[in-house]
């Protein structure tokens, strides 16, 4: 790959990650939530309840930083730690009723914004940008983060 297309897919990353984040601080009708914060009630939505090792290696975190993210998700009454039944020692982390509301709300606030964004593509467009975005989920998610 020559360097010129490197470059243009470097800053076009970084162009879509500020502009998700942008995006995301406009969002009024949803909980305060931090990117780790809401990554961490992504990761137990979707996985059900974690144990605070997995969650942090979900988040890509220590354990003490994945429980400080809990806690917060805790006093917001979005989270809850609940014992481990397959080991009395340990807890997992479960989302409560409104974590889940919650859950729900983000999720469903995000797929109406993109709907909206790709009515201004082709359908050839749109199949072209899934088939990318798969790509680039796979690869990124079969090598460790690098510096940069």
């Amino acid at each position: 790959m020559n360097p010129e297309d490197l470059e243009r897919m470097a800053d076009g990353i970084v162009r879509l990650r500020a502009e998700i984040l942008r995006r995301r601080e406009d969002e009024q009708d949803t909980a305060d939530l931090t990117s780790p914060q809401a990554l961490a009630l992504r990761a137990v939505a979707l996985q059900g309840p974690l144990r605070m090792g997995a969650l942090a290696e979900e988040l890509g975190v220590t354990v003490a930083t994945a429980s400080r993210t809990v806690d917060a998700l805790e006093e917001r009454g979005l989270a809850s730690r609940e014992p481990d039944p397959d080991d009395a020692r340990a807890v997992r982390v479960a989302l409560t009723a409104a974590g889940k509301r919650e859950r729900e709300r983000r999720r469903k606030r995000f797929v109406e914004a993109l709907e909206r964004l790709m009515q201004e593509l082709s359908d050839d467009e749109r199949r072209q940008l899934v088939a990318s975005l798969e790509t680039l989920s796979r690869l990124l998610a079969t090598r460790p983060p690098s510096g940069g």
